[in-house]
């Protein structure tokens, strides 16, 4: 039996060493040279496994080994953007027993896990009992035009999991909405400047009033100047995953804090409007039973010369709602028509008897010796291409999630672990 592991990490190492934030597009790639530049590797490296590949026009990558119904596994190598707040390399660093590098968990180490676990398969002279094809996109982060692209020039696997999630298996996803919601630029308020993505939890925000306000000694959270008859207002938070906005510390909350104090009025009613990670204030407050509570992002807050303030909010909604009916109570608690849906993946329902479900959960129990139950997350995965498809890790239970944060990491514990997980996995799914 061949232990490929260290072989996979070093590989995986390569992967996150290339910057594969989108960028502009280049000949290879509408996503960017990075996201080319990781296509490529993937594909180099399943080649050299006896794997069938395609490279289509640097949108995505296919890898193929086996005859017969096809069985997706799908991932994705771009990455959200990363900060010179780390406090290792984000391009790739191992210290202390851990790695870190954005993409480690998110989702290049999970994916290389994969194609490692099913190269180590073939190589023990197992035969696949299928035709197992990788799909490796390159715009999850920012659209799924990979996924379109598919969609237009291939036929998609009806079953397969994404290793772009938690543990033990995920059967059912949070519908996930991207709304973009214009209101009229609040009173003296000049300019506002907060967030990157939607679904990352504001990080930083700024703002310009026509006016000079002070610093009162309870207005911890904010830092202000004064200067030429303007206040010039700057907010710190922490950011993390939108399907967990509770584990970040919205900077935006601060500013208008810190205005609905010295102000009022308009302030007062977005801080009770937008400072929620319920969606309380904006009358979204959802749950049902079968994936329970809806959350709420503003992960981008911007004014702009029309002199409107634009709000991008990411909300994961119950499977039970709708989109469209979420939509109405926004424009009806924040008073304004101007208001649309910007992007949105339906809500995923897997059966927990489902044969697939039981097959993931089986390995994952086997492996860690655990007896633990299907779950829901507010993420959105790969796994709602599919027609039946699951997200299957790599995420522990109880295990600090540094996804879409700084010193995102795992340690190589924990990455074993993960890897010995998906290699049960696909031999008892796959493999003859």
């Amino acid at each position: 039996m061949k232990d490929n592991f260290n072989e996979m990490l070093d590989k995986t190492m390569q992967l996150i060493a290339i910057d594969s934030v989108q960028s502009s597009p280049c000949p290879a790639s509408p996503f960017g040279e990075g996201v080319a530049k990781c296509l490529e590797l993937v594909c180099e490296t399943a080649k050299n496994f006896g794997m069938k590949v395609h490279n289509q026009e640097g949108y995505y990558c296919t890898c193929d080994i086996g005859e017969g119904e096809t069985f997706g596994i799908l991932g994705h190598i771009d990455v959200v953007p990363y900060d010179d707040d780390w406090t290792a390399n984000p391009l790739g660093e191992i210290k202390d027993g851990v790695i870190y590098g954005r993409g480690i968990l998110d989702d290049k180490g999970p994916m290389t896990c994969c194609l490692y676990a099913a190269a180590r398969l073939l190589d023990e002279g197992y035969k696949p009992n299928c035709k197992i094809r990788f799909i490796f996109g390159g715009n999850e982060e920012s659209g799924w035009k990979c996924i379109e692209r598919y969609n237009e020039v291939d036929v998609m696997p009806e079953k397969g999991f994404s290793p772009d999630g938690d543990f033990p298996v995920i059967n059912c996803e949070k519908g996930l909405v991207g709304y973009e919601i214009v209101l009229d630029t609040p009173p003296k308020m000049l300019s506002m400047n907060g967030g990157s993505r939607v679904n990352i939890v504001m990080a930083k925000c700024t703002c310009v009033m026509d006016c000079e306000l002070t610093l009162k000694p309870e207005d911890k959270n904010v830092k202000v100047e004064v200067k030429d008859g303007k206040t010039y207002i700057a907010a710190y938070g922490k950011p993390a995953h939108a399907s967990t906005p509770n584990e970040g510390d919205n900077a935006l909350w601060k500013v208008l804090e810190y205005l609905s104090s010295a102000l009022g009025g308009e302030y007062t009613l977005l801080k009770q409007r937008l400072c929620h990670t319920d969606g309380s204030g904006a009358d979204v407050k959802l749950s049902d039973e079968k994936s329970g509570k809806l959350t709420f992002n503003v992960g981008v807050a911007q004014t702009g010369e029309d002199g409107k303030l634009k709000l991008l909010i990411d909300i994961r909604h119950p499977v039970t709602y709708t989109k469209e009916e979420i939509l109405e109570r926004l424009k009806k608690s924040l008073k304004t028509q101007d208001a649309k849906v910007r992007n949105f993946h339906d809500p995923l329902y897997i059966d927990k008897d489902n044969p697939l479900v039981q097959n993931l959960l089986s390995a994952y129990n086997e492996v860690t010796g655990e007896n633990l139950s299907p779950i829901t997350i507010g993420g959105g995965t790969y796994a709602r291409a599919l027609k039946c498809g699951v997200a299957f890790g790599p995420m522990f239970p109880n295990m600090e999630s540094t996804i879409h944060q700084k010193d995102e990491r795992v340690s190589i514990e924990d990455f074993r672990k993960m890897y010995d997980i998906y290699y049960h996995a696909i031999k008892k799914l796959l493999f003859t």
